[in-house]
């Protein structure tokens, strides 16, 4: 008997463009202001994607609603600087777990940290737009 693929409910305009705004590295508050809202409001818009694709953090959710296929992948450019499989195993971490684990708690955060140094990446979730147009996340499943 085969599953159920899960089918996402598509997300609306304006979710779409908050999930831009966070990936291109912006803090909630720029971001709110951008979109010429209040930062409750964008934290509303946040809920209700997550209510869509899982809870967890905004790198995870990011991740998700590309691989769903319910934001467009980042345009494809090559990384300026080399990456650890280490590294990897780290960015994959952040982008794959609603929460970060897989790496021992007090190192976690500064793993990510020097992660995040490394690639200029201004968010967790500026990280993961940058681990996928840098081909280092795996892309959606062809349909």
């Amino acid at each position: 008997m085969s599953q159920a693929h899960t089918r996402y409910h598509p997300l609306r305009p304006t979710e779409v463009l908050t999930l831009t705004y966070l990936a291109n590295g912006l803090d909630t508050v720029a971001a709110a202001a951008k979109l010429g809202i209040k930062p409750d409001a964008l934290m509303s818009r946040l809920r209700e994607v997550r209510r869509k694709v899982g809870d967890g953090s905004r790198a995870y959710v990011l991740h998700r609603c590309y691989m769903e296929r319910l934001l467009d992948l980042p345009v494809p450019d090559e990384a300026s600087v080399l990456f650890t499989y280490e590294e990897q195993r780290v960015w994959t971490v952040v982008a794959t777990y609603p929460t970060p684990v897989g790496v021992p708690n007090g190192a976690t955060r500064a793993a990510i940290r020097a992660l995040m140094d490394k690639a200029g990446a201004k968010s967790e979730a500026h990280l993961v737009k940058l681990g996928h147009q840098w081909g280092l996340l795996t892309g959606p499943k062809p349909r």
